[in-house]
């Protein structure tokens, strides 16, 4: 009797436990979906708002050629004239490019009345992100450099793109410093102003020199702007650009077009310190507004992977330099045209080569240089 009561409590107690193992089931199912459902609305709301705001930039298709000018000046008066055919190009440096160090060119593009024509790069820069390195890096191509432009006579570096627009500038570029560099970002100079006033302005020092002669020339185009002091401030971007573009007052020990890029080094380690200084959410929200005055010819796949690969080194520092390096170019008058000479060439090449990728590839020297290189007056001699 014992024996028929047990075998349906056994059977009964097996459907109890079937019973629960289908409620467990059930519960573990219902969160899981929801949470995959969850995560493929924000991954979707992600992907979307990622290509909103990659539309958001000009990709350029300016490939129109110019005619070859030559830019004459008065100050060349005083220096030694050169004949083009005595300028030699000899550089041994084979051309370089490595997968964990990207080079992208900067290009700022002043403004011209005419707007059919290109105006004038007035600021050339390569930015670079070493990733072996774990390094942020920025170098100045004096725009009075005197080099090759394919297809054209030889000319000061900024010829290039007023001739040939952007890929005329780029093959110059990696033709003369043996270079593939991987792509390219211009911006105008109504662009910059709004670049800047978007980020609440950058913090700049003046000397009193420079404050004087920014509230007594136009070089701040509006006139209600020209109120600058000596000391450490605020600039707003019709400030900021004026103060990037003078060349006739020293900073510090370095004139003339030296004194003008180290001044627009400054202003971009300064972007650079205000990007550090807002929140992802503050970033996201300046995005739409900032990315809509770039143009590119970089890809939106590889915009999203170079601005990962810069955001994850987490650098506070901003390393720079400029070419030509001190030692190896000489001043010249050239078709009535001041220029820097490269003295040599392959002088420069291998300097700059060394400082982006971090050891020089002909003697694989290891880059002992950093004072100078941060100093903007990284020297081969």
């Amino acid at each position: 009797m014992d024996d028929k009561n047990t075998e349906p409590n056994l059977e009964e107690e097996k459907q109890k436990d079937s019973s629960q193992k289908e409620a467990t089931r059930k519960r573990w199912k219902k969160p899981v979906i929801i949470t995959v459902i969850v995560l493929l609305i924000v991954a979707g709301g992600i992907f979307f708002y990622s290509n909103y705001l990659l539309n958001k930039i000009h990709y350029d298709k300016d490939n129109q050629k110019g005619n070859e000018y030559f830019e004459t000046d008065d100050s060349a008066a005083d220096l030694n004239e050169v004949d083009p055919d005595d300028v030699t190009w000899q550089n041994q440096v084979l051309a370089r490019h490595e997968d964990d160090v990207i080079n992208i060119l900067l290009v700022g593009e002043e403004a011209i009345l005419d707007k059919g024509h290109r105006g004038r790069t007035d600021s050339i820069m390569i930015a670079t992100i070493n990733v072996k390195e774990k390094s942020l890096k920025l170098t100045s191509i004096m725009r009075d450099l005197y080099l090759q432009i394919p297809g054209y006579s030889d000319n000061k570096i900024n010829a290039a793109f007023n001739i040939g627009g952007m890929d005329l500038l780029v093959q110059a570029l990696n033709q003369d410093f043996a270079l593939k560099l991987d792509g390219y970002v211009k911006v105008d100079f109504d662009s910059f102003e709004k670049v800047i006033d978007a980020l609440g302005g950058v913090e700049i020092t003046l000397s009193a020199k420079e404050a004087n002669y920014l509230n007594r020339t136009n070089y701040i185009s509006k006139p209600e702007y020209r109120n600058v002091r000596e000391g450490t401030q605020i600039l707003n971007g019709n400030q900021a650009l004026g103060y990037a573009r003078v060349r006739y007052v020293a900073n510090g020990d370095q004139a003339n077009d030296f004194g003008r890029t180290q001044r627009q080094r400054a202003v971009l380690n300064a972007l650079f310190e205000k990007y550090k200084s807002k929140s992802v959410v503050e970033l996201l929200a300046l995005m739409p507004d900032v990315l809509s005055l770039v143009t590119t010819d970089i890809s939106k796949t590889s915009i999203i992977e170079y601005l990962y690969l810069a955001a994850t080194l987490k650098q506070d520092e901003l390393q720079t330099m400029r070419i030509p390096v001190d030692g190896a170019y000489y001043s010249a008058r050239i078709r009535g045209m001041a220029v820097l000479v490269p003295d040599t060439l392959e002088d420069n090449t291998k300097a700059l080569h060394e400082f982006i990728f971090g050891v020089d590839e002909v003697s694989g020297d290891t880059n002992e240089k950093e004072d100078a290189v941060n100093s903007g007056k990284m020297g081969t001699r």
